[in-house]
């Protein structure tokens, strides 16, 4: 082979060996892009799957319980204002305690009137059931009857058109029965009322 094949052909070399030299950075250029992206989407799932493991953990897992004074003030909790509601008169309640006298009849002119004008309405009493044995009985009824009948009296045609009327009505009914029962059986213990209720229904004014 002569000198100048022989230099033609290092220079094909060279040129080859430049080639493949310069082709390696590049390659390596190219996957430098790839890397980082893998990188970041890798950080960017892990992010996602943090986020995605906590919306799916259970709320009570990192709910914190109610402090026991929340709850219930000092954490025992007292009960009494339940029972008290459900009783209404310091036992089991008005069915419980009481029983209902023969309902009272009522029929009268209205003070004011003039004598053109009446009221009719009929009186249920609840009194303790120890006491009922002798409070139903046709004389006492005709006692509070007269009570009552007198109270109603003491109403002029504008209180009865009013409209808390009937709330009036138990009330002072209920103060008059309780005066004539204590008049009829005395020495009774102040707190140990005989009234335990007062209703008022059938309430007409003509």
């Amino acid at each position: 082979m002569s000198d100048d094949a022989k230099k033609d052909d290092k220079k094909d070399e060279k040129k080859d060996a430049k080639a493949a030299g310069e082709a390696k950075p590049s390659k390596m250029g190219g996957l430098v892009p790839i890397i980082a992206a893998v990188v970041v989407l890798a950080a960017i799932g892990g992010g996602a799957g943090m986020f995605f493991a906590k919306s799916l953990t259970p709320a009570g897992a990192t709910a914190h319980k109610p402090d026991a004074a929340a709850a219930g003030g000092d954490g025992h909790g007292d009960g009494h204002g339940t029972e008290a509601a459900a009783d209404g008169h310091g036992g089991g309640g008005l069915l419980a305690d009481g029983q209902e006298l023969d309902p009272i009849d009522l029929k009268g002119n209205i003070t004011g009137s003039g004598g053109t004008r009446y009221l009719t309405l009929q009186v249920g009493i609840w009194v303790p059931k120890k006491d009922y044995g002798k409070l139903n009985n046709p004389s006492i009824s005709r006692l509070l009857q007269s009570r009552l009948e007198e109270t109603i009296k003491t109403f002029q045609l504008e209180d009865l058109q009013s409209p808390n009327i009937s709330a009036r009505l138990k009330k002072d009914f209920a103060t008059a029965i309780e005066r004539q029962l204590r008049s009829v059986i005395p020495n009774r213990d102040a707190a140990d009322k005989f009234v335990l209720e007062v209703t008022v229904t059938n309430l007409l004014t003509q």
